[in-house]
């Protein structure tokens, strides 16, 4: 695929990172084995995504299985965080969970995550092509504005009370 270069690959880095230093924040304060697992699965499914991109741009082979991987690996991964927050629902103490969320400039990072999150999904459905690089390029920038606003509001939500 023309134009999958290693800049792009180790662009494609920077979410992946940025997401896994978020979920290994969250992870300390919830200590739950099966959100581990889940985060886990899903940042091993962005590190999946990055070396394939870093072999097709630096050998041009196209190692379909680290491509395909990525959908299922992630969604299992969500899945398991979203389960292990439902079985643990009782033992969070909410309250601090909210007033941490909330506080500023924590929630500022999340609102803008959410916004983010809901451009990417925008961009994915309406001009995403995963065969451009160019397309690649801007749902790259979007994704790691996106998880960067996620692992700061998450960072600074740990900075409360």
């Amino acid at each position: 695929m023309e134009g999958f270069t290693l800049s792009l690959a180790l662009m494609d880095a920077v979410p992946v990172l940025f997401f896994g230093a978020a979920m290994l924040l969250v992870a300390a304060r919830f200590s739950s084995p099966l959100f581990i697992t889940g985060a886990a699965l899903s940042t091993l499914a962005g590190c999946f995504k990055v070396l394939w991109k870093l072999i097709l741009g630096t050998s041009k082979k196209d190692v379909k299985w680290l491509n395909k991987s990525f959908v299922p690996l992630q969604s299992a991964g969500f899945l398991l965080m979203a389960v292990s927050f439902i079985a643990g629902f009782r033992r969070i103490n909410w309250d601090n969970v909210l007033s941490s969320v909330c506080s500023v400039p924590a929630v500022l990072f999340f609102v803008l995550w959410v916004i983010l999150m809901g451009t990417m999904v925008w961009y994915r459905k309406n001009r995403f092509r995963s065969d451009d690089a160019a397309s690649n390029w801007t749902a790259q920038l979007i994704n790691s504005a996106a998880q960067a606003a996620l692992f700061f509001g998450v960072l600074l939500s740990g900075r409360q009370g």
